[in-house]
């Protein structure tokens, strides 16, 4: 890992990594793979006493690191720093200012070395000049599946937050399956066409995005409209490992404390099996036979609220709930 200015191109950081009473850190990470190197882009937010512990932020599909940095209320990053924790934001590889090999080669498995190459930097002091005593994983959607496979592998974090993730879909989501009808490749996209990503890139066609990711109801045009702003690729790797996320046996093998947060109305994976999302008791109940007991399962569903829990009108619900759990599984001393 070297510490480095950031290359952004069409990429701008969220307004919200500028908050003051932050040490604000650029950084790349430099990642074998075989007889290449992958540059991950990634930004350490410190709290300005410091902090013990940690929170990798990995984005789900078609967003970068901004997911977490939406502005005013919405910024989730900046939330957690005013409570005293460091976050790491992260441009998964192939989004952002990462590296955008083959997308063949931008998988699961990439995603999962990625992470744990970047946990063990954090513990060993090589950034932000301290080694963390405690790393939490947060994750979105495809992000959170990230988590938990890394988590299972490498047992190597010490808690995971996830969201926007469950282990039951909807018919919607089967329907997404039909990758031509709401996704083309970014070269065609009027957006995101100057980036020169490779071929297998590619990102939800215009207007596709909304019912995909939001609840009409729970969102402002304008944050709808930001969301659109901020819409990054996945790639044909991504889409083809996706389902792997959901195999029992990686939850399963998840011994640390869980969080799970899901909206209401998340078109993707508010499903029958969970009463739709109805109350946080269901879908504990639901989940908790994926789960190891050691995970100590957590679950909240946030009313109101669509797929992207960042963009939605009840964002600081989220956040505070997330925080009040993280407090109670990291009790500070006095």
């Amino acid at each position: 890992m070297t510490v480095s200015p950031l290359r952004l191109g069409l990429y701008e950081p969220g307004p919200g990594t500028q908050a003051s009473g932050v040490r604000r850190e650029e950084l790349t990470f430099r990642v074998p793979a075989g007889e290449d190197t992958w540059h991950i882009a990634a930004e350490l937010l410190v709290p300005e006493g410091g902090a013990d512990t940690v929170q990798v932020l990995l984005p789900g599909l078609t967003y970068d690191r901004r997911y977490w940095t939406v502005p005013g209320d919405y910024d989730y990053s900046a939330h957690m720093v005013r409570a005293g924790y460091a976050v790491l934001l992260l441009d998964r590889l192939g989004t952002g200012a990462s590296s955008r090999p083959h997308g063949d080669d931008v998988n699961l498995d990439s995603h999962v070395e990625v992470v744990h190459h970047i946990v063990s930097q954090l513990r060993s002091g090589a950034v932000g000049g301290r080694a963390f005593s405690r790393v939490a994983v947060v994750g979105h959607s495809y992000g959170s599946g990230i988590a938990l496979v890394e988590a299972a592998r490498y047992q190597d974090v010490d808690a995971l937050v996830i969201t926007g993730m469950l282990h039951t879909t909807t018919s919607f989501y089967e329907k997404v399956d039909r990758v031509h009808d709401f996704f083309h490749p970014v070269g065609e996209d009027p957006l995101l066409a100057e980036l020169g990503a490779p071929a297998e890139y590619l990102t939800q066609r215009p207007g596709r995005r909304a019912k995909m990711l939001e609840y009409a109801g729970g969102i402002d045009p304008d944050l709808s409209a930001h969301n659109e702003r901020i819409k990054s690729t996945a790639t044909w790797g991504e889409g083809n490992s996706l389902p792997e996320t959901y195999r029992s046996e990686y939850s399963r093998a998840v011994s640390v404390p869980v969080l799970i947060v899901v909206g209401e109305h998340d078109a993707l994976f508010s499903s029958a099996d969970v009463g739709f999302a109805a109350t946080s008791d269901s879908v504990r109940a639901f989940e908790k036979g994926y789960y190891a007991p050691g995970a100590d399962l957590e679950a909240h569903v946030i009313a109101g609220c669509g797929h992207s829990l960042t963009i939605h009108r009840t964002a600081a619900d989220c956040y505070a709930l997330t925080r009040d759990w993280l407090d109670r599984t990291f009790p500070r001393s006095v």
